[in-house]
């Protein structure tokens, strides 16, 4: 039965009246807080001792707030794009996956990791690469690919939120590996993940999986800074509330102050930092450098001082209204020709496509496993499997969901 559109109607108008008192609310709030970060945008010495107090009296497991990075530009600060240098060496990766089936033939997962090197200001057209890698039962765990493993009975991955994280894994992996590669190229050299740099896997880290996810996390961080290599995390779209909860605390002597309102609560459809910075950010401006404040990033710079995270707010584009926001390690965010730099090239990337780097579009595109690869590899695996025949079947349940969804199909009793 088709979906009947008619029954959802009356929500759907109820959901969009909803959706128009938040706004109006948010508007207010918005408006609030970027008359606060006005009035102390250079109050540095109330904005820092707000954020010591914040620490010291809040429980760090809840507490997501900022800091600024340095006392040179106003918290508002509205910074032009500057002119990208003539010649540089962009590198980008991206990653999709089949997650293993157990109704499928055969059991196993794919990560494939896209790689686009850019050269900037070059007559050369960019190189790309794929890093395709099968993982099955008794196979080789692909976080074991860079050190050649031995292979691990107990490395096959059935849960698909494992394959996923050892797929965030790679695409670091491999772009710590592609700057290796173009050590030689002209600098500088900037590389770019589709995704926040202060990475934390589904689940924690509290089993073997997770540990080893970011020991290689850390390790590549470590890596990249040792090649001299700019690093960002490219995020469209940010949920984070770090600069909001900022200046929250600023009321934290207040009477009636309660410290639990500033931990963030994902489930509350709040307004986020990007709604924030998108009141006053032109195109290609970004904002002032902020210090990641969390137990997280905590965990970063004890593991390696050089690899605790800031960032910047963007405006990436054309239209005016997308924000992103674009991690770099602290190395990078202490050094305003390396920020001016990342924020040149950035932007730069995304006057081609609109909104958007380009490199990670083209990271993409390498990456995707398409319906019809998906189909091919199967049919080349069970090939394999019959050469030593072996031969798979899908399940009842998969194959009677295969019928069904193929269209509709009339029976009769006769």
């Amino acid at each position: 039965m088709a979906l009947e559109f008619e029954k959802l109607a009356p929500e759907i108008e109820r959901m969009a009246q909803g959706a128009l008192r938040r706004a109006e609310q948010h508007s207010t709030r918005l408006a609030e807080a970027e008359k606060r970060l006005r009035e102390h945008a250079t109050a540095w010495d109330i904005v820092d001792t707000a954020i010591d107090l914040a620490i010291a009296e809040a429980d760090m497991k809840y507490l997501r707030a900022a800091r600024p990075v340095d006392h040179t530009k106003p918290l508002d600060a509205q910074i032009d794009a500057p002119t990208p240098p003539d010649a540089a060496t962009l590198m980008a990766t991206d990653g999709s996956q089949i997650l293993p089936d157990r109704h499928a033939a055969y059991l196993y997962s794919l990560i494939n990791i896209g790689v686009i090197t850019y050269y900037h200001g070059q007559q050369r057209v960019p190189r790309a690469l794929t890093y395709p890698e099968l993982d099955y039962p008794n196979g080789l765990n692909p976080q074991n690919q860079l050190t050649g493993a031995v292979p691990d009975v107990d490395s096959f991955a059935e849960s698909g939120a494992v394959v996923n994280i050892r797929r965030d894994l790679r695409e670091i992996q491999i772009l710590a590996l592609t700057a290796l590669e173009n050590s030689h190229e002209p600098q500088p050299h900037l590389a770019i993940l589709d995704q926040r740099l202060l990475y934390w896997p589904t689940g924690g880290t509290g089993n073997d999986e997770g540990t080893r996810v970011m020991e290689g996390w850390h390790g590549a961080l470590t890596q990249l800074y040792g090649l001299d290599c700019l690093l960002a995390g490219y995020i469209t779209r940010p949920g984070k509330r770090s600069v909001l909860t900022m200046l929250a605390a600023l009321d934290i002597n207040e009477p009636g102050f309660d410290i639990a309102d500033l931990y963030t609560s994902y489930s509350d459809p709040g307004p986020v930092d990007a709604d924030l910075f998108r009141r006053f950010l032109k195109p290609g401006q970004r904002s002032k450098v902020f210090k990641d404040v969390s137990e997280n990033n905590d965990r970063f710079a004890h593991n390696d001082a050089h690899n605790e995270v800031c960032f910047f707010y963007l405006n990436p584009g054309r239209s005016g209204r997308q924000i992103a926001r674009v991690d770099i390690p602290i190395w990078v965010a202490e050094d305003p020709q390396k920020v001016a730099t990342v924020h040149a090239l950035i932007y730069d990337q995304c006057r081609i496509m609109g909104d958007y780097p380009y490199i990670l579009t083209r990271a993409d595109e390498e990456a995707v496993v398409s319906f019809n690869d998906h189909e091919n590899l199967n049919l080349m695996i069970a090939n394999a499997m019959q050469a030593v025949d072996l031969t798979g079947q899908v399940t009842a349940k998969q194959s009677g969901k295969t019928v069904a969804r193929a269209g509709r199909t009339r029976h009769e009793i006769r």
